[in-house]
């Protein structure tokens, strides 16, 4: 294959992850939002290691990076726009339990979830 064409087809395979995450959003209540690298590689149909390669080469950035800045900036928008419990949101953002959303939170905004809400 020529370079040209490898190209295009790696572009049109960024696209096509980029279009997948952004149906994820806007999340809702009682629909659990896809975080794990693996399911996009299996819709996109190639293997995760793959799907890493591609965004990292275009986009300077891997799977799990892209997901956790989705799911961050969705989290800022729930907690802002929304009267849902944190609890609600860690749930509907995919998160098994709300202390590993909290984490996740704080590590990138410096504060909790609960302190966000609160300013």
């Amino acid at each position: 294959m020529d370079i040209g064409k490898q190209h295009t087809k790696t572009t049109q395979l960024v696209q096509r992850f980029l279009g997948l995450l952004e149906n994820q959003f806007p999340a809702q209540r009682n629909h659990h939002l896809e975080r794990r690298p693996s399911y996009y590689a299996e819709c996109l149909k190639v293997h995760v290691n793959y799907l890493n390669k591609v965004l990292k080469r275009h986009l300077g950035k891997t799977t799990t990076q892209m997901i956790s800045e989705s799911v961050f900036r969705e989290a800022k928008r729930l907690l802002r726009e929304t009267p849902w419990s944190v609890t609600e949101i860690a749930f509907t953002l995919g998160f098994s339990e709300p202390n590993h959303f909290s984490h996740f939170f704080k590590k990138r905004e410096g504060r909790s979830p609960v302190q966000f809400r609160g300013e």
